[in-house]
């Protein structure tokens, strides 16, 4: 669907309308958001993007508002060079949920150009109840190791996400049993195998916050995968404290004037 309003073009890009109609969508609710958005609905984070929930009859759905991206990203999406990310958390959704794992079910997105460049952009998806965010101070031993199983089985069907982190992973806890959902996933590759021991490492030592904590986490997904936990845990280990320097230089950077443009920062 595409709309024009004020110097400002909406393309609309939905699932199948019976999909929609499920979570109480429609047509007008869609083309109406970018101007909805700002002055209705419930605000559950608000940083550099910002994500509100919105009830429509009764029917809870989750909608995403991206920041304005740097002007280099801005020309990129724009040309089609690369996937805004919008778009991106949309595909990666149908990928996900199509390998057999959990994920938000994907209703929309929205892209909106001025000038014939890619403005603001959302993504809405179903709103989960009753879960749980990993979060950086999990000291629960059965949901780390059911986590590690969980992360084992992404990787050998070949999935990897490249922002990994505690607040991107969600869990409910049915009796004894874990289930994890994968948020917030427009960074994310498909391969078509397993990912080998040497790549494992780089998203292995995001998810889990103290050194005694990620070496149960490593040791319990290589046994899963039958892999020498001695190799991971050290090389997860570096990268962890490599990533806390880069950290540390990054936010140094940040308290320079005009180093957004350095640090890839979004525009406000």
């Amino acid at each position: 669907m595409k709309f024009k309003e004020k110097g400002y073009t909406f393309f609309v890009y939905s699932a199948e309308v019976p999909i929609l109609k499920e979570f109480g969508l429609d047509e007008n609710f869609l083309k109406n958001l970018p101007n909805y958005f700002d002055n209705h609905g419930q605000t559950i984070h608000k940083a550099r993007n910002e994500i509100k929930v919105f009830d429509l009859n009764g029917h809870k759905i989750n909608v995403k508002k991206y920041a304005i991206a740097p002007i280099v990203n801005r020309i990129l999406y724009s040309l089609g060079i690369r996937k805004p990310k919008c778009q991106r958390a949309f595909l990666n959704a149908e990928k996900i949920l199509k390998a057999g794992f959990n994920t938000p079910k994907p209703l929309a997105f929205i892209i909106q150009r001025k000038n014939g460049l890619i403005y603001d952009s959302y993504f809405i998806s179903e709103q989960l109840e009753n879960v749980s965010q990993l979060g950086h101070n999990c000291k629960n031993v059965s949901l780390i190791k059911a986590f590690a199983l969980f992360t084992a089985q992404l990787h050998e069907k070949g999935l990897e996400s490249t922002d990994y982190t505690p607040g991107n992973i969600l869990y409910s806890k049915q009796d004894s049993s874990y289930k994890f959902y994968l948020v917030d996933i427009n960074r994310f590759k498909f391969r078509n195998k397993p990912l080998t021991i040497y790549q494992a490492p780089k998203t292995l030592y995001l998810p889990v916050s103290t050194e005694t904590r990620l070496k149960l986490f490593i040791s319990c997904y290589a046994k899963h995968r039958n892999f020498p936990k001695e190799y991971l845990i050290n090389k997860s280990l570096f990268l962890k404290r490599y990533n806390g320097l880069y950290q540390q230089v990054k936010r140094i950077l940040k308290k320079i004037p005009g180093a957004g443009k350095l640090t890839g920062r979004s525009v406000k």
